[in-house]
């Protein structure tokens, strides 16, 4: 083995050891074989911070340094093509194409365009860097967080322009784009303000700003002095460049406007029928004795505060203008186009629930479709039903979608087409489930001209975001639960997921807490002796993320993976248990018996996106159990079938306000008055 330096040195962030089954750790391990003398591997047991990169980079003796994570992904063909590329020259940078999600089979077909740029991760993973310019940067621009390092070298080396290699890497994760940035405590500046006149710069520029501003929302305060966020906004033009912000962060573009022109403070953010809802921003302290705003947030030392105002229709920046087509123009009627739709390669929610309703209550609106994948199970059991169907995000769908006067939904998807957007046309928004967790930032961040709530609890919270399009009225498919016979037939465990096991190995998953706490109810020896002397069966319905992992949980003959669908699986239960889903609450507003088992209370909401709104203990609907003991003690000596007081008021309480037979009348009132 030759004893000159490697080439290139792997940091590999892996804090709590490697995974050894990752994809990532065996095909830098099998790229050992071929090029074991080119490159070396160092592992780092703690996250990286840009503090850390400069030690690191004061040590590396190769000529080019590459971050990764064990959580990542590369393509077969990622160390062979970076060492062939870097081996006959010398450069400041070089990238492979970078993705999100799964990384393409055909890496070269991938358009590198604009909206590539936008969507692709910014931070410091998979990209080479030249270990002597980074080290030389990092003296200038070490002050920034480790996700801006990526953006500051290449602005503070003027690397406008970087081609790609053709070969793969991914950070295997979108949760970035959803929950946005949170930096380093000490950070008080996003990036230097130097000059570039690079679009491909400035599109890396405005997601990274508009990720930062979505996580200032959820953390509330940081170093960064409102004067930089300014300057940056700026000096690279930003507002330029809003309509790539715009479809999926609208708070954040419009917040990037008033950065660019606070003179401006006020911004339309949503079409409504009577009166549109906007946006303002501001600085200073909320005004004593007014509503408390949606954020107060610090930035260094300055606090801004975002409101949110409703107004008439005719104060519209615009609104005169013929040339802006208003699709709120033409008022619902029978002959009004109107899609539903629930998941696209599933129904059974409440679009299927409230359009069936819709269809044997209100006939004479004939051009009500029901979009659906028809490669889904669900296809040919509604086209039996007699529903019309059109399949969901063809062409077919979007055609329909411009001429619809109404779109009615279980899920919330970003649908575009010639201009129509639900920014500025009739969506109702039924929900999936129940806002048990405080998903603030979340709702804040679509649009909708209902949301449905489910009793007074969840309406008054709703109703401090969004007051005039919050409808307590119940779920549509509470009604049809309601009117299903309910003979008890099993016991039902829906357990649900956790955001930290995305790309957990096989070995690394078996090891988790969330996979042991759950197989180890399943095989408890107490409970399925119970199973077996009464003749029962826990029927187990696994979270979508956990069905791939089904084979590795000990079912058995009493213990089964359903395949039932929730509602089946819920109307025929005669007991409901998980840990924090709410699809137990379908049970409960049928008054069947639930239960929470917490093996990880302490922990759950530090790995999650989202905080806790609802106390189980102090409003659950059923008991909470953190012990694995204390559970199977509930089941096994049936104590679930006691009457309980305390239950039976906090289900009134919860429920307050949903007539159990008029969810489906209420909706469709509302909607067909908007």
């Amino acid at each position: 083995m030759p004893d000159s330096i490697p080439l290139v040195t792997i940091v590999l962030e892996a804090p709590g050891g490697v995974d050894l089954e990752s994809v990532m750790y065996r095909r830098l391990i099998a790229a050992r074989l071929r090029y074991e003398a080119q490159f070396s591997i160092l592992q780092v047991d703690e996250p990286l911070t840009t503090q850390e990169i400069a030690r690191l980079s004061e040590l590396v003796e190769t000529k080019y340094v590459v971050f990764m994570r064990t959580s990542h992904q590369l393509a077969p063909t990622y160390m062979t093509t970076m060492l062939d590329y870097l081996r006959p020259r010398t450069v400041y940078l070089a990238e492979p194409v970078m993705y999100t999600g799964m990384i393409s089979k055909k890496v070269a077909a991938t358009k590198i365009d604009d909206p590539y740029r936008y969507a692709r991760d910014t931070d410091v993973f998979g990209v080479v860097f030249n270990t002597r310019r980074l080290r030389d940067a990092l003296e200038a621009i070490g002050d920034v967080d480790r996700s801006a390092l990526y953006l500051s070298y290449r602005l503070y080396w003027s690397i406008g322009t970087v081609k790609p290699l053709v070969t793969g890497f991914s950070v295997a994760s979108d949760t970035k784009s959803a929950i946005g940035l949170q930096i380093a405590e000490d950070v008080t500046r996003l990036v230097p303000l130097i000059p570039t006149a690079s679009k491909e710069v400035r599109v890396h520029l405005v997601r990274y700003v508009a990720l930062f501003l979505r996580g200032m929302r959820a953390g509330k305060v940081t170093q960064v002095a409102l004067a930089n966020l300014r300057d940056v906004v700026r000096s690279y033009r930003l507002v330029e460049l809003l309509r790539f912000v715009e479809p999926l962060q609208p708070v954040e573009a419009s917040w990037i406007r008033w950065l660019s022109d606070s003179e401006s403070d006020t911004h339309l953010y949503k079409q409504l029928s009577d009166g549109d809802s906007y946006l303002s921003f501001r600085e200073g302290q909320p005004a004593e004795g007014a509503q408390p705003p949606l954020y107060e947030l610090h930035f260094g030392g300055d606090t801004v505060v975002i409101e949110k105002s409703y107004r008439p229709r005719d104060l519209r920046p615009g609104y005169s203008r013929a040339a802006s087509y208003d699709f709120y123009s033409r008022p619902i009627s029978p002959s009004s186009t109107m899609i539903f739709f629930d998941r696209p390669l599933q129904a059974d929610d409440n679009a299927e629930h409230l359009y069936e309703y819709f269809m044997v209550n209100h006939g004479e609106f004939t051009e009500a479709y029901f979009a659906l994948n028809p490669k889904s199970p669900d296809w040919e059991r509604l086209e039996a039903k007699g529903f019309k169907l059109i399949p969901i995000f063809t062409t077919e769908f979007y055609e329909k979608f411009l001429i619809s006067d109404l779109v009615v939904s279980s899920q919330i998807y970003n649908i575009r087409y010639r201009g129509k957007s639900f920014a500025n046309s009739r969506f109702v928004y039924l929900q999936h489930g129940i806002q048990l967790n405080d998903m603030t930032d979340w709702i804040l961040s679509k649009y909708f001209d209902v949301f449905v709530a489910t009793g007074q609890l969840e309406a008054d919270y709703l109703r401090k975001l969004a007051p005039v399009e919050t409808l307590n009225s119940g779920l549509p498919r509470f009604e049809a639960l309601i009117r299903t016979r309910h003979e008890p037939q099993h016991l039902l465990f829906m357990p649900t997921w956790r955001f930290n096991l995305h790309q957990a190995s096989t070995e690394l998953f078996a090891q988790s807490e969330y996979f042991r706490a759950i197989d180890a109810v399943l095989a408890d020896p107490k409970l399925l002796a119970f199973l077996e002397e009464t003749g029962r069966t826990l029927h187990v319905k696994l979270h979508p993320n956990v069905e791939k992992r089904a084979g590795q949980f000990r079912f058995s003959r009493n213990v089964v993976r359903t395949d039932l669908s929730y509602r089946e699986a819920i109307a025929s239960a005669e007991m409901v248990f998980t840990d924090y889903s709410s699809a137990v609450l379908d049970a409960a507003f049928i008054g069947t018996p639930i239960a929470y088992y917490h093996w990880d209370a302490a922990d759950f909401f530090h790995e999650q996106p989202y905080e806790g709104r609802v106390d189980y203990r102090d409003d659950g609907l059923g008991p909470v159990f953190e012990e694995h003991a204390e559970l199977i003690h509930h089941i096994v000596h049936e104590h679930y079938l006691r009457p309980h007081e305390l239950f039976s008021a906090r289900r009134e309480r919860f429920f307050q306000g949903v007539d159990p037979q008029r969810i489906n009348a209420k909706i469709v009132e509302r909607m067909l008055s908007l």
